[in-house]
């Protein structure tokens, strides 16, 4: 699925193959043991420069979905009433895993106070340069500006930055500008390879680093192929013709900004072409996907046919292991999204890197529209198998993927080991051997975490887990 922004706000372009529906039911309250408390205790710790970012800068067509059967996923656990311990939290262990945001960008999250926010995020994609020093003010970690490379908006009252002349445009053989509908507007076809585009687009990134504040650039637009950035796109364009244009003409764009960028990504195609086209390439310090394991109303899921969840995982995975971030961000529209939350937690958790996976979760809740949940608090350390270059190896014999921690921690108090344990299939499989080794189970509750949201433990551990989903067990 793609979902492209105007003016800096995410609008769905069209429902990618793959899209499978899971219910996501059951569950109950969440118990008071071991509640965050939202802006209070909180430890970043500062992530490795990847390649291409610069040290010395603190401060910035897709065919219809096939419809299946509705999987009966596993009911989100009841958390047991226990009583409140009171361990000494780890001083060495972070608050909350890395994770990227939308704050006052085109008035979302406009409301929420920069101390919060720099306290409960680490990558915050923001509107202007003064909103970026506040973050940072505030003690904020990485301010993140936004361009779209590959697609020029217009609407009535309204059009993108940067200057570009007729000739970084696209033009079917009538000499119309190549160009899609989007949102209210519609946006023109910007050629990666052109040298006015990639001037253009210079210009624009120039101006947002002289701007300070920002860190990164989020790049919009970045696709595997130039099939897949020519979709819905009409007239065809006359002036480019092949993947290695369009491909090399985008990282040439790429490598002229002054901030490293993160490039969206993940969902422009296949996700494992995308990390092979651009990471470790010239200033890209990342890869974004916008749904990641899970739809806005489903999980997404393997077949014997399809494989988009291992697609997934693998570029996560391959991404990582080349020392750059990989930025995931899990979506969720149902009333209740507690089993996608989980779903996609227990698939995030497979291909964890404490250093270079970021997590985004874009799940209404009964609370206000912040992305940040209370999941997001428990950290995973050391990690008992890791993926290496294929998420088949952890694939255990009843088809459903593990990997254990030994130490887990929900705002830096210690919870014990932990494990994820995962079923994108769509057949339902049973625990794995190991699952008899932990006495407990994530519980949430529908709220995000300045909600109020809280996660605890629940006694309920499953002997078997349905299609489409998964569950995180604690010792």
């Amino acid at each position: 699925m793609k979902y492209h922004k105007a003016r800096f706000t995410l609008s769905v372009c069209a429902l990618a193959t793959f899209v499978f529906v899971t219910g996501c039911g059951g569950g109950g309250g969440a118990s008071s043991a071991f509640m965050p408390t939202p802006g209070g205790n909180s430890s970043h710790v500062d992530p490795p420069t990847p390649p291409g970012a610069t040290p010395t800068l603190r401060p910035t067509g897709s065919p219809t979905s096939t419809p299946h059967a509705t999987p009966t996923p596993v009911s989100t656990p009841t958390p047991v009433s226990t009583p409140t311990p009171t361990p000494t939290p780890a001083a060495d262990v972070a608050a909350h895993v890395r994770n990227y945001i939308f704050w006052n960008q085109n008035g979302i999250n406009s409301g929420i106070p920069s101390g919060w926010v720099a306290a409960w995020s680490t990558f915050v994609e923001t509107s202007t340069s003064a909103f970026a020093n506040q973050f940072h003010a505030s003690g904020g970690a990485y301010a993140v500006a936004y361009i779209n490379a590959n697609y020029y908006f217009v609407e009535s009252g309204y059009s993108a930055p940067g200057n570009y002349p007729e000739s970084a445009f696209g033009h079917g053989s009538n000499g119309t500008r190549s160009q899609r509908p989007q949102g209210g507007g519609t946006e023109y076809y910007l050629l990666p390879d052109s040298a006015t585009s990639q001037s253009g687009f210079q210009g624009v990134a120039n101006g947002i680093a002289a701007s300070g504040g920002y860190n990164y650039i989020y790049i919009d637009g970045v696709s595997d192929s130039l099939s897949e950035s020519l979709y819905r796109v009409s007239p065809t364009p006359t002036e480019i013709s092949t993947d290695a244009q369009y491909v090399d003409g985008m990282k040439q764009l790429l490598a002229l900004s002054p901030l490293p960028t993160l490039a969206n990504g993940y969902n422009n195609g296949n996700p494992v072409t995308e990390e092979q086209n651009y990471v470790g390439s010239a200033n890209v310090a990342g890869v974004f996907g916008e749904t990641c394991f899970t739809q806005p109303t489903a999980a997404v899921m393997d077949s014997p046919y399809h494989h988009p969840w291992s697609d997934m995982a693998n570029a996560l995975l391959a991404t990582t292991e080349r020392g750059s971030y990989a930025i995931c961000g899990g979506r969720g529209t149902l009333s209740d999204n507690r089993a996608l939350r989980t779903y996609y937690l227990g698939s995030w958790w497979l291909t964890y890197d404490a250093n270079y996976s970021v997590s985004l979760e874009m799940f209404s809740s009964s609370s206000a529209g912040v992305d940040v949940f209370p999941e997001q608090l428990i950290v995973p350390t050391n990690p008992l198998q890791n993926a290496g270059g294929s998420i088949a190896s952890l694939q255990s014999s009843t088809g459903a993927y593990v990997r254990q921690f030994g130490a887990c921690y929900y705002d830096k108090v210690p919870w014990g080991a932990c494990a994820a344990i995962v079923n994108p299939s769509f057949n339902t499989v049973s625990m794995p051997s190991v699952a008899a080794n932990y006495h407990h189970s994530l519980a949430l509750d529908n709220s995000n975490l300045y909600g109020g949201g809280q996660a605890s433990l629940s006694s309920s551990v499953p002997g078997s887990l349905g299609p489409g989903t998964a569950v995180l067990l604690f010792q």
